[in-house]
């Protein structure tokens, strides 16, 4: 839930057949933070948002456990949501001006959406063969504001893509060296909470490398977004082009 867990209840059960089962219903709340409350982004007037949801799934194990499929369903209503609604350069609306200064502008603030609801399916599948490693997950999650009689009712919450997946390849060499690929993807979402700002969907390729040096010691390098690609998660905020990294990991 992101915040405090007021209650929380579930079940796992483990079949002959390979099979596992998981159920779970909570309920929470989490508070505004400091920053929400009081930043240049601040809405003083925030209150806690509370939320409940369940989740069921299945995982199925075949071929001795080399694979492993599985999926989970969920879904969450949450009551006074808190999200970040960036704010055009045209917009009347008074909580985009500083608080206290109507003549200036603010890229956006912190507010309450009266009602919200989550709810998808997660998927996933892992192959293990020898040293070769097969991994990918699935998204689809419809997050909506849900609040009646408003402009906004129906339209998908800011910065929350439904479509995301990822995907990776590695393999673990006799020798030491392990070497793996990684992709990732991201479909398209909106900004602000009237879905008037647009964020395209993306796609990143990860690479990377290590080689024990010793059982405690590991020489590592990576890269990442190799391709450069160019996104945002949000609207005129920069995200990292490509970018390689070097180094020794230890352990004593």
């Amino acid at each position: 839930f992101g915040g405090q867990t007021l209650f929380a209840a579930g079940g796992v059960w483990r079949l002959s057949t390979g099979t596992i089962l998981r159920a779970s219903y909570g309920e929470g709340f989490k508070a505004p933070t400091l920053f929400q409350l009081f930043s240049e982004y601040g809405n003083a007037a925030l209150t806690p948002e509370e939320a409940k949801g369940w989740e069921a799934g299945i995982e199925q194990h075949l071929f001795e456990g080399k694979l492993v499929l599985g999926a989970t369903w969920f879904d969450r209503k949450t009551t006074d949501q808190i999200i970040f609604n960036s704010c055009s350069t045209t917009t009347t609306n008074p909580f985009c001006f500083v608080p206290g200064n109507p003549s200036l502008r603010r890229s956006g603030y912190y507010s309450n959406v009266s009602r919200t609801q989550s709810q998808g399916v997660e998927a996933a599948a892992t192959l293990k063969l020898g040293g070769l490693t097969l991994d990918g997950n699935y998204s689809h999650v419809a997050a909506e504001d849900r609040s009646p009689g408003t402009a906004n009712f129906g339209k998908w919450l800011p910065r929350r893509p439904r479509d995301t997946a990822n995907a990776s390849i590695s393999y673990d060499f006799d020798f030491g060296l392990d070497l793996g690929a990684a992709l990732r993807w991201a479909g398209k979402s909106s900004d602000n909470a009237s879905n008037a700002t647009r964020l395209d969907d993306y796609t990143l390729v990860d690479l990377r490398a290590e080689y024990a040096l010793s059982d405690s010691v590991k020489l590592f390098a990576r890269a990442e977004n190799v391709f450069n690609e160019h996104y945002m998660t949000a609207y005129r905020y920069g995200s990292l082009g490509r970018s390689i990294y070097a180094g020794l990991r230890g352990r004593f």
